[in-house]
């Protein structure tokens, strides 16, 4: 039985690809007015799940930073303009609140693992009436990576196990495959494995449908209403 569930945020437990899009277009318009973000790659970079560094980056003209390009004022403006009219947004999916309640019943610790801000994540989760969900200590996200952002592991291996720990005691997981990863994302599907953990791929997300398919997840869900056959098939 999974004695931990941790999920993405975007496109997993939020819709937020109309937050995202909206708000990387305001950035562009704001410092960059004669330059419009490309929108075929912009789609591409929200379903990989780029973090917003890399993505504008890739945005610049010809694919790479100019010798303007300041990647903190990018991402400071981006974030600044989200919070005003990406957070608006930013919806839960049908089905979010009833999934983390049940795997409260269930006594499964829940954690979050994104490329996203912490402060957007609990921002959303706030205003949408779902903190206290997932513990506060158990929501990892920018800036606690330092440059390690899923698909690599330190998200999991040097901040978030730690934490779960201390919070749960030393053999909350004492066997492989007890972990499992909720995400929708090609992003998500390798972190899953470089974790050495089984991944549910949330085919309703904002990922890539044949990227993702080439993986091979354990588990696919159409809807957050199936995560729990999931869950009950252990």
């Amino acid at each position: 039985m999974f004695k931990l569930v941790i999920f993405d945020f975007d496109g997993t437990l939020f819709d937020s690809f109309e937050a995202i899009a909206t708000s990387v277009r305001l950035t562009f318009e704001a410092l960059t007015p004669d330059v419009a973000a490309a929108a075929d790659e912009l789609y591409r970079l929200i379903a990989v799940g780029a973090p917003p560094e890399i993505t504008f980056k890739a945005l610049q003209p010809n694919g790479a930073a100019t010798e303007n390009f300041d990647e903190t004022v990018w991402v400071n403006k981006y974030r600044e303009l989200y919070a005003v009219h990406g957070q608006p947004l930013t919806k839960p999916y049908t089905g979010a609140k009833e999934v983390l309640i049940a795997l409260h019943e269930r006594n499964i610790p829940i954690a979050i693992i994104s490329n996203k801000s912490v402060a957007a994540v609990k921002t959303a989760l706030e205003k949408t009436g779902l903190n206290g969900l997932v513990p506060d200590s158990l929501i990892i996200g920018e800036p606690m990576f330092e440059g390690k952002r899923k698909p690599d592991p330190a998200g999991y291996t040097d901040i978030l196990l730690p934490r779960l720990k201390e919070e749960y005691g030393e053999e909350i997981l004492s066997r492989e495959g007890e972990v499992l990863m909720v995400g929708d994302t090609i992003t998500d599907i390798l972190f899953a494995r470089n974790i050495g953990s089984p991944v549910c791929w949330c085919r309703f997300g904002q990922g890539n449908k044949e990227e993702c398919e080439k993986l091979k997840p354990e588990f696919t869900i159409n809807a957050l209403s199936e995560f729990e056959k999931v869950i009950a098939s252990q």
